[in-house]
């Protein structure tokens, strides 16, 4: 459950932990889906499914496409964010994990 302008702090921190946890060095696949979306999108590329682990883990940027979908990694408000969108900190429709922005959105 999420109100506007509050972080979510149990959200949060089990993003934050599970991020942390993504230590393997390589990754073969990455599937994003919420209710909203229960088949998600995919990313096949190893390549970039390591890249994208990576960035998320040690909070740098990173822009990379897989499955016809522009990822990107980036700092959000005071959180790590995974947007198949092609943006970060964007409120286009789509596929987003970003529970630690705390801000209006």
């Amino acid at each position: 459950f999420f109100v506007s302008g509050v972080t979510p702090s149990s959200e949060c921190t089990t993003w934050n932990s599970f991020i942390a946890g993504l230590t393997c060095s390589s990754h073969t696949s990455l599937n994003l889906y919420g209710t909203n979306g229960s088949i998600g999108v995919d990313v096949t590329n190893a390549a970039v499914a390591t890249a994208i682990a990576s960035a998320l883990r040690t909070g740098t940027a990173y822009s990379g496409s897989s499955n016809g979908h522009s990822w990107q990694v980036g700092t959000c408000g005071t959180g790590i964010e995974l947007t198949a969108t092609g943006a970060t900190y964007s409120c286009n429709p789509g596929y987003i994990i970003r529970p630690c922005v705390g801000n209006s959105n």
